[in-house]
């Protein structure tokens, strides 16, 4: 059950941030990247707490390391728009196309990673 709620708030996080990514690019718009970054504070939680309940899930695969890695490239993208829209400014084109496709591809490899496990 504790994993379904997982995938549920990835799939929820990724929504508001991909929303947040658009909404920067017309106006600064504080409201979907405070909403991402608290989808991402709470499947950091769930995952830590998954991961404390079965660590042979660590053990796993190289697949893991992998998923985490996007994992964290997508919180720090998280953390930039945060606190770039706290200052009040919005994207470029050009940077808002680049963030969008870029956080749309690790979502989409996160999900690939978790349900087939690849290697």
């Amino acid at each position: 059950m504790l994993i379904q709620f997982h995938m549920i708030a990835v799939f929820l996080w990724a929504i508001f941030l991909i929303t947040a990514i658009n909404e920067l690019k017309y106006r600064s718009s504080k409201c979907f990247v405070i909403v991402s970054f608290l989808f991402m504070l709470i499947v950091l939680g769930i995952g830590t707490k998954i991961m404390l309940m079965f660590p042979s899930i660590a053990k796993s695969g190289i697949w893991l390391h992998v998923k985490l890695s996007f994992d964290i490239i997508v919180m720090i993208v998280n953390i930039y728009l945060l606190v770039f829209s706290f200052k009040g400014k919005t994207l470029t084109e050009k940077k808002a196309g680049i963030l969008y496709w870029s956080v749309v591809c690790m979502f989409v490899l996160m999900y690939v990673l978790t349900l087939f496990r690849p290697f």
